[in-house]
């Protein structure tokens, strides 16, 4: 029974699993690029059928993002959430938990991913897919972070599976729920992949439209229904954005298509990571299966494990300055620290710590009031009914409250990475004054 759970590749998913974890513990606050969806969770497991509390209703972003993904997460985080409430655990707790359930969502499918490889290349490969995974900083890293793109990273990846194992009806349909649902510019890299099926005879037009039609029309009922309910008014989220060899050729095809929009970041183009893993372990496998050829072979699998530690050396490294990014999630720590939870606190928190870790999870006292607005900054009148300002420790913003508020503690963050060939460690990693948290001055 032993020899046939690690067959399937069962330590492997506890591999990713743990790899992934690891790197939310290390950096547990999130940027305002999660803030959406971190956010819906929050108000879906916490102000429930209370919509009018609901946070994208104060900040709704550049354009509607659908509510699907945040449902699916509160449904399948609730019962450790309800748990954790039982413990009477902090909010913070609970971000730790939701985060954690999407993590597991990405490492199952990119576990379910494994298993197709396993079945097609044998577990060689599969074993080496998913070390390459697991030693990857960017993936394991946002697998965890509750942005579009990793909603849409474990659809796509099933979808992949299934297109791996020439199961076209799953794979349609998955296709259509992440192109209709979660992002819409998809459509270039898995409409590659259809265009291989198809063009290879492997998938006929008319088979094709069979699965495609009900696949599209109920995924695009189910978001138009779900987000025109949460937004008020008729929409269908991923129609306001206008961004609009086997396993190379599609994922190759979707980088180079992407590349000629404006707007680019290494999230993007996730999902094409794990496809390139495939066949970079494909290569390594090759070469370990001929060790004992020629010293040339020997050589390469010298490469293959030197890939693999500079690979882990590069994620220690990153997930080092990543733990300092998040000054605005420590600036809250700090601030529920000093204070304690009976204190009458009215806190002032700026653009800057808003965007570098701050959310509603961090919000532990329902009696304190927290307050984002953007309107409201130094040399504002209303700045002095702040007990305590979180802002960014730019001295100029900071002397224009000298009067009102004066500095409780700083917040570093990351500044730069220096490196001396000379000194060890070679690599120095500098940190500077990020943020400040202010508290008014009382009275004499």
């Amino acid at each position: 029974m032993a020899e046939k759970r690690a067959a399937s590749g069962q330590p492997f998913l506890f591999l990713l699993i743990s790899v992934a974890l690891l790197h939310l513990f290390i950096c547990p606050f999130t940027k305002v690029e999660e803030s959406f969806n971190l956010q819906a969770v929050h108000d879906i497991l916490y102000h429930r059928l209370d919509f009018e509390k609901y946070d994208h209703h104060e900040f709704p972003g550049v354009v509607p993002r659908t509510f699907l993904g945040p449902l699916f997460l509160s449904l399948v985080s609730t019962p450790m959430v309800y748990l954790l409430s039982l413990l009477q655990a902090s909010k913070f707790f609970t971000q730790l938990m939701v985060r954690s359930c999407l993590g597991v969502c990405v490492s199952l499918a990119l576990w379910s991913v494994q298993k197709e490889i396993r079945r097609q290349f044998g577990s060689t490969v599969a074993g080496l897919f998913c070390l390459i995974c697991a030693s990857q900083f960017h993936l394991m890293f946002y697998s965890t972070r509750t942005l579009p793109n990793v909603f849409a990273l474990p659809i796509v990846l099933l979808a992949f599976a299934a297109w791996m194992g020439q199961r076209y009806r799953s794979f349609v349909g998955l296709s259509a729920l992440v192109i209709i649902v979660f992002r819409s510019e998809l459509c270039l890299y898995m409409g590659l992949m259809l265009l291989m099926s198809v063009l290879s005879k492997r998938l006929g037009i008319l088979q094709l439209f069979f699965y495609a039609v009900p696949a599209g029309a109920l995924s695009l009922a189910l978001t138009i229904g779900i987000d025109s309910f949460f937004w008020n008014k008729l929409l269908w989220p991923e129609g306001q954005d206008r961004r609009s060899q086997t396993l190379l050729l599609p994922t190759l095809g979707f980088i180079l298509l992407y590349s000629f929009l404006p707007h680019k970041e290494m999230r993007f183009i996730l999902y094409t990571f794990p496809v390139l893993n495939i066949v970079a372990a494909q290569g390594c496998s090759f070469i370990l299966n001929n060790y004992h050829k020629s010293w040339m072979y020997k050589l390469g699998t010298l490469i293959v494990v030197s890939q693999l530690v500079m690979n882990s050396a590069y994620t220690s490294i990153s997930l080092y300055v990543s733990y300092h990014n998040y000054p605005g999630g420590k600036g809250m720590q700090e601030l529920h620290k000093l204070l304690p939870p009976t204190s009458d606190v009215s806190v002032h928190i700026d653009v800057f710590a808003a965007q570098t870790g701050v959310s509603r999870f961090l919000e532990l006292n329902s009696n304190w009031r927290y307050d984002k607005s953007e309107n409201v900054g130094p040399g504002h009148l209303e700045m002095k009914t702040y007990s305590h300002v979180l802002m960014e420790a730019n001295g100029t913003q900071v002397a224009l409250l000298q009067d009102s508020h004066k500095p409780l503690v700083f917040i570093q963050g990351y500044s730069n990475m220096a490196l001396n060939a000379f000194r060890f460690p070679f690599l120095n990693i500098n940190l500077e004054n990020k943020l400040v948290l202010l508290e008014r001055v009382t009275d004499p």
